[in-house]
């Protein structure tokens, strides 16, 4: 299980960006860990998490386009 902050509103959007890069990042590294145990690369687990990312990032921003 994943423990993640609540987010807060007062803050600007540089700093949710922060907040949650700190937040979330602990995951990504157990992930990362999880994998090489598995028998995969650092740098392939980086890169497919990256790709996945790039991909959710361009659905995110296709739903915000259609829903205008």
């Amino acid at each position: 299980m994943i423990n993640l902050q609540s987010v807060r509103n007062d803050t600007t959007h540089d700093q949710r960006l922060l907040d949650c890069r700190a937040d979330v990042e602990p995951a990504l590294h157990q992930i990362i860990r999880d994998a090489q145990q598995k028998g995969w690369a650092p740098a392939e687990v980086a890169m497919a998490i990256a790709d996945a990312a790039d991909d959710y990032i361009l659905l995110l921003a296709s739903r915000k386009t259609t829903s205008h």
